[in-house]
């Protein structure tokens, strides 16, 4: 997991310094995709698989957690080329989804931001109840409890009392992408709680993965049984 969110972390600066379209960016295809899984035994007992994708138009994260409260799908995506991020948290038991939208640009159908200039940037919210933009700076102004308020409202009361049960796996590093300016605009008990990061051993994930409905490729899962293949015990003498 520190790889992927350190090769993340060492492209985004490039992502954002661009501003036009141009030729795919040599190299990109040196990592098209990666998996790794990881537990923390507890309590609260955590799991999670890091999947990443690379294509010639954007990178995509996903990550299947579970906690003790249930199971989440989350999913960033950063273009190639050109600004803004876009995640999104899934309770798959619930089949509700939440998004965010952070660009530093006015975005197109975003006339609320409009006026927005740097360092401040577009934030815009989707739910199942609907539609929320605003600038992020007004996240922390004079009226930031209206704003929140106002986030909380494009998703199900009981979706959001879900998200709560995210809580144990906020310390690991790749929610990092979500908890500031995405969860805690809609709950401030989900901000990223001080502290280091949640780390666990690397484990078999195949079949975690699978049981959210993303399995292993035939490569991916011998990849798996070379990467943690055991050597045999000696008979005894």
């Amino acid at each position: 997991m520190a790889g992927a969110a350190l090769l993340l972390a060492t492209l985004l600066p490039l992502f954002a310094a661009a501003e036009a379209p141009a030729p795919a960016l040599p190299g990109r295809a040196l990592a098209p995709r990666g998996r790794w899984h990881y537990e923390v035994p507890g309590p609260p007992r955590v799991r999670w698989s890091v999947l990443f994708r690379r294509t010639d138009g954007e990178d995509e994260t996903r990550l299947l957690v579970e906690t003790p409260a249930g199971r989440w799908t989350l999913r960033s995506t950063q273009p190639a080329l050109g600004s803004g991020t876009r995640e999104e948290v899934t309770f798959p038991s619930l089949g509700e989804t939440v998004s965010r939208t952070l660009t530093p640009s006015p975005a197109p159908d975003a006339p609320e931001c409009a006026r927005i200039s740097p360092p401040d940037a577009c934030v815009v919210l989707k739910g199942s109840r609907g539609r929320f933009a605003a600038p992020l700076s007004a996240f922390s102004g004079k009226d930031a409890s209206s704003f929140k308020r106002r986030a909380s409202e494009v998703v199900s009361p009981e979706f959001l009392a879900r998200l709560k049960g995210l809580a144990p796996a906020l310390p690991i590093a790749d929610l990092a992408f979500y908890s500031e300016d995405f969860l805690a605009l809609l709950d401030p008990a989900l901000a990223r709680p001080p502290g280091p990061d949640l780390a666990g051993p690397r484990l078999p994930g195949c079949a975690f993965d699978t049981s959210f409905g993303v399995p292993c490729t035939a490569d991916e899962r011998r990849r798996e049984e070379w990467l943690f293949r055991r050597t045999p015990t000696p008979s005894p003498r």
